[in-house]
Order: structure tokens, then C-alpha cells, then sequence
């Protein structure tokens, strides 16, 4: 019935229907819920339905197969754009220090500062496809961060490559932190720093997650569905960043050598 119903919207999608009627499921919705809330709204029939012809099916289906064609190469388009400016801006940049970078610990550490004006100062983190810039998360000195319009943000990730042990966090500050503990144990690394949650669990195939244990448990239910092992803190709220700033370096580095330890007494025993 649902199915039926949503073919007589003029761009009706199989897929997009199939998927909110699952949305429903779990929640104690049924047809006969959302009937029963048109009807109260003041929705009347006021005439027997009659069901699209399958003629009519397919003409709207080639009405919405053409028009997501067409929206598909403007997005690509404009995806395409959005990457010439993002290496615009960092044609633009300085290696400069950041109110974000020392309000995460690091005073001294320079990154790629951009300027758009005097006021200004967004420090710039390149995100890549497949090693191919898409686009830009800029970061402003209180720490709000946004990407570039536009920009394809999609399986976009940085990179910090030691040729080691893959490794996948949400945040560049988790990433840049991680990083510092791996060089302290002196292992090598690969470490992914895919900018949010979702893009993460479409991210990671293999190695480990550093999860960002926060109050809604978005990134530990993100790194428990890769399937991967995952190390977060044990303190709700704190990323390895945190964690970082709390304890320091040294007994940062101490708590994930014996995740890491642990992790490889579970593989030996097969539990993971």
C-alpha cells in the first residue's frame, strides 16, 4: 500500500520509499498510524484511488531516473569547482601558529594558516579522495570547524603515513595526538583521519579506530560497526587528544601499548 501510494508523487523513487518505510519499522508506525493522522489532520478521499498504470510507473521513473542525471553532473560539477578553490586556498596559506593548535596543546606547531581577511585566520586541513584534493575543513581560533561549499567531503580523508599500522580517528587533533603516542612507542603508523563519524565506518577496512568516546556514543557505535578492533578512553566525553592533554605524552603513549598489548594477547587466543 505505502509502495503504491508514493508512485503517485510525481518523483516518486523506489529506493527513497523503500527506505522511509523502513524508517518506520521499530518505532510502532503502520499504515494504518499514518491514515489515521491524515485523516485527523483533515485529510478526506474524496474519490477511489486508483492505482498508476504501469505505464505511467516507468514514464516517471525515466522523469527522476533524468532529472538525478542532471543533478548528479551539476554536484560533480560543482564538486569539481569546489576543488580548484580548495587549491586556491592553500596556494594562499602560511605555515603559521593557531589559537586551535594551542588550545589542543601544541603552542608551537605550525599548520597551514589561510587569511580570507584581516579578522580572520582559518587554519586549513586538505581532504583528499583516492590522494585527489576535494576539499577543505577549516577550523577558526574558538575551534569551529566547517568544510568548503560544495566540496566533496564523501570518503575524504588526510593522511598521516609512516608506512606502518593503520590506524582511523574522526578529528585531526585525535590524529595529530595519536600520531605523537605511536612515535613515542616508536611504531609505525598509518594513520586516517576521516573528519566524522560516518565517514569513518565508510572508511576503515583494516587495523585499529581511536574512538571518541562522546556523551551520544556516535564514535564508539561508528567503531564497532567497521568490525576493527577499537581503543576509547575510559572516561566519557575524551578523545586520545584529551586523554593527551590530561595525562601527557608519556603516560598517553603507556595506556595504548597496553591496548595494543592486550589487543595482541586477544589475537593470539583468536578473540579477534
Amino acid at each position: 500500500i505505502w509502495d503504491q501510494w508514493s508512485q503517485t508523487a510525481h518523483n516518486y523513487n523506489a529506493r527513497s520509499a523503500k527506505a522511509v518505510w523502513k524508517s518506520c519499522k521499530g518505532t510502532g508506525l503502520t499504515i494504518a498510524t499514518l491514515f489515521h493522522e491524515a485523516h485527523t489532520c483533515g485529510w478526506k478521499r474524496t474519490e477511489p484511488y486508483t492505482p498508476p498504470s504501469q505505464a505511467q510507473i516507468e514514464a516517471r521513473r525515466r522523469d527522476v531516473e533524468a532529472r538525478q542525471s542532471i543533478e548528479g553532473r551539476e554536484r560533480a560539477k560543482r564538486g569539481q569547482q569546489a576543488a580548484q578553490k580548495a587549491d586556491w586556498i592553500l596556494g594562499q596559506c602560511q605555515m603559521e601558529t593557531h589559537a586551535y593548535l594551542q588550545s589542543k596543546g601544541w603552542p608551537e606547531l605550525k599548520g597551514l594558516v589561510w587569511r580570507p581577511d584581516e579578522e580572520t585566520n582559518l587554519l586549513c586541513i586538505p581532504m583528499l579522495i583516492n590522494g585527489q584534493l576535494s576539499s577543505l575543513q577549516m577550523i577558526d581560533r574558538n575551534g569551529a570547524k566547517k568544510f568548503l561549499t560544495d566540496g566533496i567531503t564523501a570518503k575524504a580523508e588526510f593522511l598521516l603515513d609512516a608506512h606502518g599500522t593503520d590506524w582511523w580517528v574522526e578529528g585531526w587533533a585525535t590524529g595529530w595526538s595519536l600520531k605523537l603516542c605511536l612515535q613515542a612507542l616508536k611504531l609505525p603508523y598509518r594513520i586516517h583521519i576521516c573528519f566524522s563519524a560516518n565517514n569513518l565506518k565508510r572508511l576503515a577496512h583494516s587495523g585499529f579506530v581511536a574512538a571518541d568516546n562522546d556523551t551520544s556514543k556516535t564514535g564508539e557505535k561508528a567503531a564497532i560497526d567497521t568490525g576493527l578492533p577499537y581503543w576509547i578512553s575510559e572516561v566519557e566525553g575524551e578523545d586520545i587528544n584529551d586523554l593527551y592533554r590530561r595525562v601527557g605524552l608519556f603516560k598517553a603513549s603507556q595506556i595504548l601499548r597496553k591496548w595494543l598489548q592486550s589487543q595482541r594477547v586477544n589475537q593470539a587466543n583468536g578473540s579477534i
